[in-house]
């Protein structure tokens, strides 16, 4: 129902344009803006929460000026004109398939238009209106041991009528593994509360400095950077520097306004509105190339859409809640004792974003009991429960911390002074908390001398012994470390395991297979080039074999309709695997697609037991690849069970023309 409220306003956006009066009547109880920004919902419950606004879905709304939401824009211009070329690799000369290409006006309130290459290295964008275009190129899809190829850019390409434009990218080698060097972590998260600033949480005796003990401890464990800085202050853009460790200089952003409120000019699409792929190497693209486990989990004020994550191996965002986001703390130790035995350890982002919304934003960070205090003090209690489990689990010897956030309050209080209506000197929308400690980090000890928010990635990059993002504009602090090297031995190529959450089952129960020997492939008919039975399809939209796509032979099996689908379409077989195995190995190729937000629709792998209760979830996210991504995942603590191997793709479009789908092909489980 929500979704259809959305998809109708904006397909009536010039309509509500012109009730704009009411609409600034209405603002103060609701907001609806397009999808992919925030909506913020008045909580309807009683008691202490209920002044509480949460959010539930990406971007932060009430961080923009007025008048500067606009609807998506979904294409460039129509036209004559042409753009096109060939991708070729740096070293060799030779093509690079699956690149992927982007091109843009680069102006303010522009669009961009994305395709991928083909295997003779080849693109091309035509009817396109003509003008003056920034272009660029990257490729950063793990796909085994190919390398990755740093993005390039191409600017104010002259496309009257038609252009042609070439790429020659440099390699990136993907080690596969690493060695963790002596004195660094192996494991590290990073816990993102937003909308905090440092004095509220350090320096205000009246805040959040005595309420936040489990911060604190860590605080006084590892090493406080009192003057860590945002950039811009703008959510969107601080995410994306905290994983990038810069921004892309062919769509560069301009600062904020110095007085809040007044116009500055921000390429406010660029960063809310769900259409640029900026393709630079970011913290995950860096640890799944040494082997690492990745996954994005917390509140989803996060845009993962704008950082290549197609080597995240679970994104798992969920509105937020009145309390403790304990969900999110579960979802993430889910992850970790899913993930445990692979030997390059993982890295997890966790968006705490419980401080997130207008009301908590303009209420006193010194009022006891305030909203601010409250939902603050929810965000240390997550990290609270998190740290306990981790001591428990004894994970804290070998797994690095770090807590900060990716902007401050910001909204019209006597805090703000970045904008100028600050009365205290305490707070300001760029001032943000940084805590790190781990492995090789001092303990206890402050840092004073300022650090920019592009510092981050590379410091954590550093903390795990491996390189910066390529595009990281960073610096390692040496006063955060008592010493060591940060050199990673590349090794072989190793694979990861999956994580746990609850989701639906399919309609139909399958039977199941024959044991076979093992040393065999436990998976009948995994490339769907025979028909039969032995996979069971269900739910609303039925998967069908297709030609369109395939890894290997001439079928694949898609899952998920190109428009329309409303629900879940689902593909599952039951297999026994036999109780003298040793290893089992799960191995698959999917090629997805979507033009939706992860709020509505994804792709997901699961493992359940004969009646379709999910006993495992493998991966679930929503991209738009368009290429075929393997994915590997290790079984044996299942010998001597039967199980299912279900694959989903559910799309909740009402009607409107968003889709999420997904080719599946050369599914294998082989044992020993």
């Amino acid at each position: 129902m929500q979704g259809s409220i959305f998809r109708w306003l904006y397909q009536h956006r010039l309509s509500v344009g012109a009730t704009t009066a009411v609409m600034v009547l209405l603002i103060s109880s609701i907001v609806v803006i397009p999808r992919g920004l925030s909506i913020y919902a008045q909580s309807s419950q009683s008691g202490s929460h209920s002044h509480y606004i949460p959010s539930n879905a990406f971007g932060d709304t009430d961080d923009l000026p007025n008048g500067t939401i606009k609807a998506k824009r979904v294409g460039l211009a129509p036209g004559a004109s042409s753009v096109s070329g060939v991708v070729t690799d740096a070293s060799t000369g030779s093509p690079v398939a699956n690149a992927q290409v982007g091109i843009s006006p680069g102006a303010v309130g522009a669009t961009a238009q994305y395709t991928t290459t083909g295997s003779d290295g080849s693109y091309s964008f035509s009817g396109i209106a003509s003008g003056t275009y920034n272009l660029s190129a990257s490729r950063y899809s793990l796909s085994g041991t190919q390398p990755f190829y740093k993005d390039a850019q191409q600017m104010g390409v002259n496309a009257s009528t038609s252009a042609t434009v070439n790429f020659s990218l440099t390699p990136i080698p993907v080690p596969g593994s690493r060695t963790v060097p002596t004195g660094r972590a192996k494991n590290l998260i990073i816990v993102d509360y937003d909308e905090t600033y440092h004095e509220s949480w350090f320096t205000d005796a009246q805040s959040m400095m005595n309420n936040s003990p489990a911060t604190h401890q860590l605080a006084q464990n590892g090493v406080i950077a009192s003057e860590s800085w945002t950039q811009y202050g703008w959510s969107p853009i601080d995410h994306y520097q905290i994983a990038v460790g810069s921004y892309p200089a062919w769509r560069t952003p301009d600062a904020p306004g110095k007085v809040w409120g007044q116009p500055d000019g921000l390429d406010t699409n660029i960063w809310y509105g769900g259409t640029e792929n900026f393709g630079q190497e970011s913290i995950f693209d860096v640890a799944k190339s040494y082997g690492m486990s990745t996954a994005v989990i917390g509140g989803n004020d996060y845009p993962t859409g704008h950082i290549t994550d197609a080597n995240v191996d679970q994104i798992s965002l969920g509105q937020n809640i009145n309390g403790v986001p304990t969900q999110w703390v579960t979802e993430v130790e889910n992850f970790i004792t899913a993930h445990a035995s692979n030997p390059n350890g993982f890295l997890v982002y966790m968006p705490v974003t419980e401080a997130e919304g207008p009301s908590v934003e303009s209420t006193s960070p010194d009022s006891s009991g305030g909203l601010y205090q409250q939902a603050s003090g929810w965000d240390d209690q997550a990290y609270g429960q998190l740290q306990t489990w981790l001591q428990q689990n004894n994970y804290t010897g070998n797994t690095a911390v770090s807590i900060t956030a990716d902007e401050a309050e910001n909204d019209h209080t006597s805090f703000d002074n970045f904008y100028g209506v600050g009365s205290t000197g305490q707070g300001t929308t760029r001032h943000i908390p940084f805590v790190f400690s781990g492995s090789g980090i001092v303990s206890g000890q402050t840092y004073g001398t300022t650090m920019g928010i592009d510092d981050m990635s590379t410091n954590y990059m550093y903390e795990l012994g491996l390189p910066a993002p390529v595009d990281s504009r960073g610096q390692v602090i040496p006063g955060f470390y008592t010493g060591g090297t940060a050199t990673p031995t590349p090794t072989a190529t190793a694979t990861g395991t999956a994580t746990a959450t609850p989701t639906s089952t399919p309609t139909s129960t399958p039977t199941a297979t024959s044991t076979p020997s093992p040393g065999s492939n436990l998976v009948q008919n995994g490339g769907f080039e025979a028909s039969g039975s032995t996979w069971v399809y269900g739910s609303t939209d039925h998967p069908s074999c297709s030609r369109a796509q395939a890894h290997s032979g001439r079928y694949s099996l898609k899952l998920g309709n190109s428009s329309g689908q409303q629900g879940d379409s689902t593909a599952n077989q039951l297999i026994t695997i036999p109780a003298s195995t040793k290893s089992a190995t799960l191995s698959f190729y999917y090629w997805p697609a979507s033009n939706d937000s992860s709020t509505y629709a994804w792709q997901e792998a699961d493992i359940v037991d004969s009646n379709g209760n999910v006993l495992q979830q493998l991966f679930r996210n929503t991209t738009n690849d368009q290429t075929w991504i393997q994915m590997n995942f290790d079984l044996s603590s299942y010998a001597g069970k039967t199980i299912g191997i279900q694959f989903l793709d559910h799309e909740n479009s009402n009607g409107y023309s968003y889709y999420t789908y997904m080719y599946l092909d050369d599914v294998a489980l082989k044992v020993s």
